[in-house]
């Protein structure tokens, strides 16, 4: 599936809609628009997973980059709306804590996911 991104600039920062898989295309298609997060330093970025249907270990490295770059960036990242297979993958990596947001598990979703380590906030 194509990736797609929507921002909407806010009062705070921007928040990022993506659709599709976080798979290598989509993150080539990111790098070569990376220039419209450039721009928001000091800010904070909420990105909206809700739309993600897909995502294997190279969406998983780069959603780490983004935590990585903007913490260096001085913006804070927040992932939110997590769709089945972001929590799936998250679950099973034990990678709550590295991310370290919110995360809201639907009731038709709470039997799928277990959460059972990974889940202590690392300081």
């Amino acid at each position: 599936m194509e990736p797609k991104q929507t921002i909407q600039i806010t009062k705070e920062g921007m928040e990022v809609q993506w659709n599709g898989y976080i798979t290598v295309p989509f993150i080539k298609e990111w790098l070569t628009n990376s220039n419209l997060w450039e721009t928001q330093k000091g800010k904070k970025i909420i990105l909206n997973l809700n739309g993600i249907e897909r995502i294997d270990s190279s969406g998983i490295q780069f959603l780490m980059f983004l935590k990585k770059r903007s913490h260096s960036n001085q913006q804070i990242l927040a992932l939110t709306n997590h769709s089945l297979p972001v929590l799936k993958v998250l679950d099973l990596l034990g990678l709550v804590s590295f991310f370290g947001d919110r995360i809201k598990v639907k009731k038709e979703h709470a039997n799928e996911v277990e959460f059972r380590y990974g889940t202590r906030k690392v300081s």
